[in-house]
């Protein structure tokens, strides 16, 4: 795509009409997602029709819930090719991206995700480095932000990110935030695109709408460009590419040059000098400093979560859409459940002239009979109708609503009243739960991607050793560091450096976080009684055990798994004394019977 415009009026109008065509494709889309939404939140809307239902049986609201996982799918790494080198990398990387998802709020975002992915039919992600980010001494580090679908517009006709040429993300920022960042000037500001107005013709609100659009140069590099209204905030050409501010008389960087009223602009800076020292700690001979070009990520900084696929569709199918009909039909029924009942009532039957007055009693009201007459000329009229059939059709378009999804009554934790054992109840939940495997197939490859953007911006950005902490299979604590100079190669056939970013991106089935924790707290006890991790009566068995129900997140297994750790180290200890003692014994024998030890 041709974006080497120079003109800053020119490239506005460009990118502004590419946003409005790319806004107008995906107008109906929009549409959709949010009747979704009000789906979601219990709308009365009967579709084709003006009248409203009266009321609403949100299963919807309830099916959709009953599938939100507050799992976050666990990082592993593989080297594209073994070696010992890539094996370690690979285990240095994992832990990399495992200490960012503890460091952000992926508990929040996860949150969000889940919700957007079954009511929207996916979800949005975007992974930025920002070099004012600190964590502890550390400088720079990667932002990871959770989108709605419905601040994503795509390239028209486009239907996987990696395809497009361009898409755009609209977000609400306040016009003093934009100022502040963008150095916008208070004329400039009034120009910038107002979320909304304080009624009509009134004062326009602090809020305005920013629109980014990331796109592919001529040769293929990503750039960003960001405005809002009127006003261009920022143009970057070749986004991933490092910049420095150089001199356009003497042609030297700032900070360097001594030209009087010099004038500055940027320019990409595409290799680093690297001496010799840090290059030969990392297994490269040389015998002096060297340039080596910089990493740079070749990806749009999104990824796409779907709910499942289908075809010709930037997302997924959303929930809200295949259960839609049961939602309307029930919202049908129980509306006319209602009107039954507000009809219904008891109608009293007496005769013409009978006198009825207001007394004391609790019944608040007294029927004097006349002398002579009978009881049985008072009577009642019972006009509640029968609505055990319109229960039973709301029923049934429920379970039709929970099979269209897979959904069952065991997995959403009802008692069935079956008389079965908790062996074929599980087998029941499991079998529920492999009908919905494509949606956990779909979030863990969306990690993926989010795990291989995290890494390559670190591999692109991170100049100092970010240090990290991790726990082993015994609990131990350790330290690692990630050094981006533990990854670079270089070709001798060419006889140049490169980054290795060859690595298997997946996430780690076996962490226990498809499983519900009670169910594997079961499986880790039947694993111990059964002699699995070893002797059930040994202290180091019993440390393998409680570290297995930590992991698990078991009430109180830390203190658990201390206490076995003390006596363990102790038995070590008292195990290697006494090895220290007898070695002793048997050299003061040797010295005594005069034999040499050979």
């Amino acid at each position: 795509m041709k974006t080497n415009i120079k003109d800053q009026s020119t490239r506005l109008a460009f990118f502004e009409d590419l946003y409005e065509n790319a806004k107008l494709a995906v107008s109906e889309r929009l549409s959709e997602l949010d009747k979704y939404m009000r789906q979601y939140k219990g709308s009365l809307e009967i579709d084709g029709s003006t009248t409203e239902a009266l009321t609403v049986r949100n299963i919807t609201y309830e099916i959709i819930e009953s599938q939100i996982s507050s799992d976050i799918p666990t990082s592993k790494i593989d080297p594209y090719t073994y070696s010992e080198r890539q094996s370690k990398n690979a285990h240095t990387a994992e832990r990399l991206c495992s200490a960012v998802h503890s460091h952000l709020p992926f508990d929040k975002m996860n949150d969000l995700d889940e919700r957007y992915t079954y009511i929207y039919g996916g979800s949005v992600w975007l992974v930025e480095w920002n070099n004012a980010v600190r964590v502890g001494n550390e400088l720079g580090g990667v932002e990871v932000h959770c989108i709605s679908p419905k601040n994503f517009i795509p390239e028209p006709g486009i239907n996987e990110i990696d395809d497009m040429e361009y898409c755009f993300l609209r977000f609400t920022s306040t016009r003093s935030e934009l100022m502040r960042r963008y150095d916008v000037s208070e004329e400039d500001s009034a120009l910038l695109e107002c979320e909304y107005s304080y009624g009509d013709g009134g004062e326009d609100s602090d809020a305005v709408s920013v629109i980014i659009c990331f796109y592919k140069d001529e040769l293929g590099e990503i750039g960003r460009y960001v405005f809002s209204g009127k006003v261009e905030l920022s143009y970057i050409s070749s986004y991933y590419k490092r910049k420095t501010r150089i001199c356009k008389k003497c042609h030297l960087a700032e900070g360097i040059c001594s030209c009087e009223a010099p004038t500055f602009e940027k320019e990409n800076q595409l290799f680093e000098l690297v001496d010799k020292d840090t290059l030969s700690r990392h297994g490269k001979k040389s015998d002096k400093s060297v340039l080596v070009p910089y990493f740079t990520p070749k990806h749009f900084p999104i990824v796409i979560r779907k709910n499942t696929s289908t075809e010709d569709s930037v997302l997924g199918q959303s929930d809200c859409e295949f259960i839609r009909p049961e939602q309307q039909a029930i919202n049908k029924v129980e509306s006319r459940i209602l009107q039954k009942l507000l009809r219904s009532g008891i109608t009293p039957v007496m005769p013409e002239d009978a006198s009825v007055s207001l007394g004391n009693s609790v019944f608040g009201q007294v029927i004097k009979m006349k002398p002579g007459e009978s009881l049985g000329q008072y009577g009642k009229i019972d006009t509640t109708p029968n609505i055990s059939q319109d229960i039973e059709e709301a029923d049934r378009l429920y379970d039709h609503a929970k099979r269209t999804l897979g959904i069952s009554d065991a997995y959403q934790g009802i008692d069935t009243s079956l008389n079965e054992s908790g062996v074929a109840k599980r087998l029941r939940i499991s079998q529920a739960n492999s009908r919905l495997e494509s949606k956990r197939r779909m979030k863990y490859a969306a990690y993926a991607d989010i795990d291989r953007l995290i890494f390559e911006h670190y591999l692109a950005f991170a100049d100092e050793p970010r240090e990290m902490s991790y726990k082993d299979a015994y609990g131990e604590v350790h330290s690692e560091t990630f050094c981006r100079y533990d990854f670079l190669e270089y070709n001798e056939g060419l006889g140049e450096f490169y980054y290795d970013d060859a690595y298997l991106f997946t996430v780690d089935l076996n962490d226990g976080s498809e499983y519900q924790r009670e169910a594997l707290w079961e499986r880790n006890l039947s694993n111990l009684t059964s002699g699995t991790l070893g002797d059930p009566a040994s202290p180091i068995t019993l440390l393998r055990y409680w570290q297995s129900q930590e992991r698990a997140h078991y009430p109180y297994a830390r203190e658990n798994v201390e206490y076995f750790q003390s006596i363990v180290k102790e038995k070590n200890d008292h195990q290697n004394n006494k090895g220290e003692e007898n070695a002793k014994e048997e050299e003061h024998s040797r010295s005594v019977l005069g034999i040499q030890k050979s």
